[in-house]
């Protein structure tokens, strides 16, 4: 079963021919870790400049916001088709779980270099990284679709700058007032 998860995951990146439940999870779990994430680095980079706070705060969202929502995924496929007896719902399940952790993880690859915290605070790596997965996401997307990529591309960036401005204004206003 793990072959077969790591071997579509590889399809996925190649050509996109996997089982369409696994795909399903895979994109929402890069969609949904990359926006989570981001915004989450945009409040809490205002508040605190230490970087433990930063690396413990997205282990922690990798962890505990990848399984809730892989496994929301599952019930959910569950709930959809009572009478679905396929492996279809886990496959969701492990699309999901694997991009989620993998994407939000990712955004930890600064402090591989230095501990310093100027490009979480002042959102240079957060939002560049986000925009460069959700571009490559949505590049795929309207491939698959056979669709212009602005279809995703412009709500995304909508929606991942709207996510920026309101966390990182909360994340200031907060800080001022503790």
């Amino acid at each position: 079963m793990f072959y077969k998860i790591k071997k579509s995951i590889l399809s996925f990146y190649i050509s996109m021919n996997v089982n369409s439940a696994l795909r399903q999870g895979m994109f929402f779990g890069i969609n949904s870790g990359v926006i989570t994430t981001t915004g989450v680095i945009a409040g809490l980079s205002q508040a605190t400049i230490n970087p433990y706070i930063i690396i413990i705060t997205i282990i922690s969202l990798a962890l505990s916001d990848g399984l809730g929502e892989s496994y929301g995924l599952y019930i959910s496929k569950k709930a959809e088709k009572p009478s679905d007896d396929s492996n279809n719902p886990l496959l969701s399940l492990s699309g999901l779980l694997l991009m989620k952790v993998s994407v939000v993880l990712s955004f930890l690859i600064p402090f591989m270099f230095s501990m310093s915290t100027k490009y979480f605070k002042n959102l240079v790596w957060p939002f560049t990284w986000g925009i460069f997965l959700l571009t490559i996401m949505d590049y795929r997307l309207s491939k698959l679709r056979d669709e212009p990529i602005y279809t995703y591309l412009i709500p995304h960036y909508v929606i991942i700058i709207f996510v920026v401005l309101i966390t990182k204004f909360f994340g200031q206003v907060l800080s001022k007032h503790s």
